[in-house]
């Protein structure tokens, strides 16, 4: 018979920061996976990761070091005083923080797979704090679904400030949770402006025949002049739609 008093709370299995550690042995169905894991640990713990030494046979990777960004050593630079110096510092501090996948069977009827092979967790370096983390180039994307909203809301009129707001009241996070700032904003403008060079209209409808190629709820409707140019053009989110059904 089991003696537990029912007014006392159950204990939880603690929340250690361990289990999420990579470990000797452990395996990943690919290099790519193996990356990933490891990165979004270096997310939760500081610090920045990239790909370095390749080992291969017969044109095939067999072995990859994935290092802490502070990795190497600084490269001395002969400075040109006839041009503008930079004095940007390096980040590079000689840190021997990495992990080491391998490619290989544990057994002969196993598919080959990517084992941890080394780990090292040494950092000689500060860690960087959460709420700068997500400042990090590296840290911030917009998905293929986020610049399609962002590009209509643009068209819509709103400015850069404006559509951060819509886009964290339609996706219910708090100011600054988004995972790009503004400037990714609009850097993505940039991009798109240089991309569509004169042909802004005749892409901007095609973007909206794409868009309504990807959902059936997505409307729009456009006029042209008796130039053939673009002269109206209107259209209407799929959400728009989406009316809660009447009592």
């Amino acid at each position: 018979m089991l003696d537990f008093d029912l007014n006392e709370p159950l204990m939880e299995e603690e929340n250690n920061e361990q289990d999420d550690e990579p470990f000797i042995g452990q395996t990943f169905e690919s290099e790519d996976e193996a990356f990933v894991f490891y990165n979004n640990y270096a997310k939760r713990h500081g610090f920045v990761v990239r790909k370095d030494r390749s080992d291969t046979r017969n044109g095939r990777t067999i072995r990859r070091d994935i290092l802490c960004h502070r990795a190497g050593k600084q490269r001395l630079k002969v400075a040109d005083h006839s041009k503008p110096q930079r004095n940007k510092k390096s980040s590079k501090c000689d840190c021997k923080a990495h992990m080491r996948i391998t490619l290989k069977r544990s057994f002969d009827i196993f598919p080959e797979e990517w084992h941890v092979t080394k780990f090292v967790n040494l950092h000689n370096h500060g860690m960087i704090s959460p709420e700068a983390m997500r400042f990090l180039p590296t840290n911030r994307t917009i998905t293929s679904e986020d610049e399609k909203q962002i590009l209509m809301y643009k068209e819509a009129g709103l400015q850069v400030r404006q559509i951060i707001k819509v886009m964290e009241l339609h996706k219910n996070v708090k100011h600054g949770e988004l995972s790009f700032i503004d400037k990714d904003v609009r850097n993505l403008f940039d991009r798109v402006k240089r991309m569509l060079g004169a042909s802004d209209a005749k892409d901007l409808v095609d973007y909206m025949k794409s868009a309504r190629q990807e959902n059936k709820m997505f409307q729009y409707v456009f006029t042209v002049d008796g130039y053939r140019r673009l002269e109206h053009l209107f259209w209407c989110q799929p959400q728009s739609f989406d009316c809660p059904s009447s009592q």
